[in-house]
Parts: structure tokens; sequence; C-alpha cells
């Protein structure tokens, strides 16, 4: 157990759960097993390691890449058997009577697990498959177990048909203290990067390694991106980025390594700039080469990060991705009012986006409030959660010509979700859904200059 809990941190439970569930070698399967979590939560990797780890018979199903039943079959039995003639699967018939003949060549009850990643993709097939795997245990004289691994919980996947339902397993999302575990068992090649960008002097590069420096680093970084991200991979991502812009007054001799105010006080403005960028994955990393007719040019500095000519960078390099942003007309607009949704009062809807909303007396509160300073702003205060009707009531409002609410633009707001602009469900719920948008202000107003709308007139902290 100890070997899987250094293979997988932060994931004992998960793991246990996982051993019982497959027991022993000459112990039955479990007919099926459904793991759902959000993305980046450990799932396919605590799977393929407790399979790994306990020698089992496997095949690991990517739903992507086996998006036809026959594809996937083909798969399935090319993997298990040992021959390496290519077997031809047309049906789930042909499909369990393959699986019956590779059984008579195995012990009696050897254990065979098909593991199905991105399981959601299977819904796009017929649903006798999904029927059939759930039940595979039962068509074929073998000891073997399906296994599930998607972002969706169960009961997005419908039948019309009974089937056996399956043992159900959830990931929940790493909290603050894990993730700090996790990223920072990666010190040393953070470190690795920062010394491949800059070339520093011994003193400098020892300063560099101690581990104490990455961690308080860890802390500053999590104090601002742990509340709209969760995501492991997207957040290493951002930290590798950011560790960088951190170490840069370290190299330059400017701020002592253990001053920690002062580093917070450097890289705070840039931890907060670089959340425009969360998911967008831009590159703004440059070759730095001197100039030919420079002969007196530091390497320090020709080679180093200089944070303004990059802040300049990733904000013109995030105008020019908005703007070659392909997206639909009326999405647009959407992600427009999901941007003003998030960053408005809803008690001032009626206010912004309303002709006639009767006069408004100003009240004193009203008057200080107005006057608040801009750390308290609302567009940097970080978006609010907001409701599919409010969403909808506000893209009706600022939309010049009358549309009916169809499953066409239903269907964009799962689109704007899959990617990374708008955080919530995939799956449209009138009633429940709730959603927040994650893009910034210079993203929103190059997505809005393309349709010749005036985000600024519709921002309660600009009125």
């Amino acid at each position: 157990m100890e070997e899987l809990s250094s293979r997988v941190p932060c994931r004992e439970d998960q793991l246990n759960d996982l051993l019982h569930f497959f027991g022993e070698y000459d112990e039955p399967l479990p007919c099926s097993l459904y793991i759902s979590g959000s993305m980046g939560t450990g799932k396919s990797l605590c799977i393929t390691s407790v399979l790994r780890y306990l020698g089992y018979k496997h095949v690991i199903v990517d739903c992507i890449e086996c998006y036809s039943a026959k594809i996937m079959y083909e798969t399935i039995l090319n993997s298990l058997e040992d021959d390496e003639i290519e077997t031809k699967c047309e049906s789930i018939m042909d499909f369990t009577n393959a699986l019956n003949r590779i059984g008579h060549n195995l012990v009696q009850y050897q254990p065979i697990v098909l593991v199905f990643d991105r399981a959601e993709r299977l819904r796009n097939m017929d649903e006798s498959v999904i029927s059939a795997l759930l039940r595979l245990r039962e068509l074929c004289n073998l000891n073997i177990c399906t296994v599930f691994v998607t972002h969706l919980v169960y009961d997005n996947f419908y039948f019309k048909m009974g089937v056996r339902e399956p043992l159900k397993m959830y990931f929940p999302n790493y909290n603050k203290e894990e993730l700090f575990k996790i990223i920072f068992l990666h010190q040393k090649s953070f470190v690795r990067h920062v010394l491949s960008n800059a070339a520093v002097d011994n003193e400098i590069r020892i300063e560099l390694e101690r581990p104490e420096l990455f961690a308080n680093f860890l802390n500053a970084f999590l104090s601002v991106f742990y509340r709209p991200c969760r995501d492991l991979i997207e957040l290493q991502h951002m930290a590798r980025v950011n560790f960088v812009k951190y170490c840069e007054p370290i190299i330059r001799n400017e701020i002592q390594a253990q001053d920690l105010s002062k580093l917070w006080r450097h890289i705070s403005p840039i931890l907060k700039t670089s959340l425009e960028l969360l998911y967008l994955r831009i590159s703004t990393s440059k070759s730095h080469k001197p100039s030919p007719g420079k002969e007196n040019s530091d390497s320090i500095e020709s080679q180093s990060y200089n944070f303004e000519n990059t802040l300049k960078e990733e904000l013109t390099s995030t105008k020019t991705f908005a703007q070659s942003f392909e997206l639909p007309y009326y999405a647009k607009y959407l992600l427009i009012a999901a941007y003003l949704a998030s960053y408005n009062p809803p008690k001032e809807d009626k206010r912004l986006f309303m002709k006639y909303h009767g006069k408004q007396r100003k009240r004193l509160q009203q008057v200080k409030a107005k006057a608040k300073i801009n750390e308290k702003l609302n567009t940097q205060l970080g978006p609010k959660v907001f409701t599919l009707d409010r969403l909808l009531a506000i893209f009706y409002a600022i939309l010049e010509e009358k549309i009916g609410l169809t499953s066409n633009l239903l269907a964009q707001i799962a689109t704007l979700v899959e990617l990374k602009l708008i955080a919530g469900s995939k799956e449209i719920d009138l009633d429940a859904a709730k959603y927040k948008c994650i893009v910034g202000y210079d993203f929103i107003s190059a997505v809005a200059q393309t349709v010749g709308f005036n985000v600024r007139k519709y921002l309660y902290d600009f009125m």
C-alpha cells in the first residue's frame, strides 16, 4: 500500500476502496464499477496503478479514440489475445463469442478488467452497447469486470430498458493542502525550468533550489488561484509560468530570497493578471536575442523575463486570441451575458438592462458604496455564480433582435462550458443549473468588439 500511496499521493481512501472492490486474485470480480469525479482528480491514474500493482490482465480503452463500437470491440480483443493476428468484430454477439474463446486459453478465475476512460462518449453509441457492457459478466463465462471512468454522474446516463446498476465510486476535488503537497513533489522540475530561462551564478542557484522558496511561492500562488480553479493540471501549468516571474528579482539581485513581504508585493499583481489567462494556454515565452549592434548588453537581462513587456505581450495575445475565436454569433452574446451576470449585482439588473426602470433615489449608503476603491470593484473581486434563467434574461435584454429559445441556443451554452469559457455543468437544467464566467475583461471586450457591443456601458463598476 505504501508503494501505491507514493505513486498516487492524497488518494489513500480511494486506493483502499479499489483494492477492496477487486479483492484477491482467485476471488470473483464485481460485474461493473462506475468511477466519477471532476477532471484532474486522479481517477485514471488510481485505477491504472491499482491494476498494475495487483498484476491483473486489463485493457485501457480511450473512448475518444474508439469512437465506434466496432473499433472498441476490436481494440479490446487485440489487446487480450497474445497472437498478432488482428481480430474482426462487428457486433456485441461476436464480441462475447470472441471473449469466450479467449477464456478457454486462460487459467480458471483469472481476472480480466476492461477500463473505459472518458466513458461519457459511450452515450453517442447505441444504448445497447452500455447495457451489454454493464452485464458483460453474465454474457460470457469469464471473471471479468467493466470499469467506467468519467467526469459525469451516473444520472446523466439514461436507459429505456432496465440495466444492472454498477458499483459507484466518487473522486472529490483536491483541497488546498493536497494541491500544495502534489505540486510541491515537482519542485525540482520547476527549478530546472527557471534555470533553463536564465543564466545564474552558483549562489543564486543554491537559493533557487531551496525548498522553502518554492513552498513560499506555492502558498502565495494557491491563495490567489485556489478559489477560481481546482483543476490540478491547469494549476501546475500556471504555477510553472508564474514561478519564473517570482524568481526574476532574485536572479537580478533586486530582492533577497528570504524577504517574503517584498516577494509577495512583486508577485501579487502578476498572479491577479494571470487569472485572465486561466485555461487559455497562451504561450508568452519569447526567445530573447541581443541586437547585433549592442556588444555591452548584460547577459542576465537579455535572457530573463521583463515583467512589463511580458504583461503587454500577454494582454495583446489575449485580445488577438479572443478576436480570432470562431464562436457563433449568438454564442458570443451568451458569453457577454455570462460575463455581465458574473460581475454585476443581481439587484442592479433592472436598472442596467431595462429602459423604463423608474426613478431611484440616491441614498447616502449608495453614494458611499459608489465611492469604493479599486480593490473592491466587482471586476477585481472575481466572478460570482449566476443561474441559467438570469443568463437568458440578460441575453435577451442585450440582443437587439428577437429569437426563440431553441435547443440549438441551449447547446451553445454547453459548448461554452466545454471550451472552458464558462464554468458549470454541460447538462442544461433550467431549474438548478448554475454557471460562472471565467474569462477576464480584456478577453470579453475583444469578443464584444467583433459584434459591436459596448461591455463597459452595462457594467455596474463603470456607472
